[in-house]
């Protein structure tokens, strides 16, 4: 029975090396930032992506080798790693950063806008959600002087936009700026 489980456990652990394709170019992308490669993160990440295949298949020899599910548990903490990495540093951490900027005016779970100011002179940018990490969009209008002036040739759907998006405290942008009709 333990052996069963132990095969199991070593299945589930060697799931990552699958990966390691992946694993291999984010490795090498850690020295894209110059002088990167005077620091020792991204060094780091470079040698646990090459590396980590090793430590899984060496942790399964050595459990198959001494009926060990402590050593077939530890061939585990790769995939862990990449759990955590998936679910808890990136999404989730932006996904909150989101939703509690209060200078964003947040449209629905795809989109808000935000609000560049310098002074009493700055723009309206809508950011819509490209993928799980990033955004990406533009400036729709421009602030002068406590007045909106929309740059679309559809006044009424950025219009529309202005109003509906809310901040933090269910106010739009409109409650905020007096919007100038074309």
């Amino acid at each position: 029975m333990k052996k069963n489980i132990i095969t199991i456990i070593n299945i589930i652990s060697a799931t990552p090396i699958l990966l390691y394709p992946f694993a291999l170019i984010a490795g090498a992308m850690s020295f894209d930032a110059p002088d990167s490669a005077q620091h020792i993160l991204p060094w780091f990440l470079f040698l646990f992506s090459t590396l980590y295949p090793v430590f899984i298949i060496a942790f399964i020899i050595i459990s198959r080798k001494k009926n060990s599910l402590l050593f077939a548990s530890i061939a585990l903490i790769p995939l862990l790693f990449i759990i955590f990495a998936f679910l808890f540093s990136g999404g989730l951490a932006k996904r909150d950063a989101y939703y509690t900027r209060s200078k964003d005016f947040v449209c629905n779970s795809n989109s808000f806008l935000w609000v560049e100011k310098n002074g009493n002179f700055g723009g309206v940018n809508l950011f819509e959600k490209k993928n799980f990490y990033t955004y990406g969009g533009g400036t729709i209008a421009s602030i002068d002087n406590g007045s909106i002036n929309i740059f679309s040739d559809n006044s009424k759907e950025t219009r529309d936009l202005l109003s509906n998006c809310k901040n933090n405290e269910g106010k739009s942008l409109l409650d905020f700026y007096t919007l100038i009709s074309k």
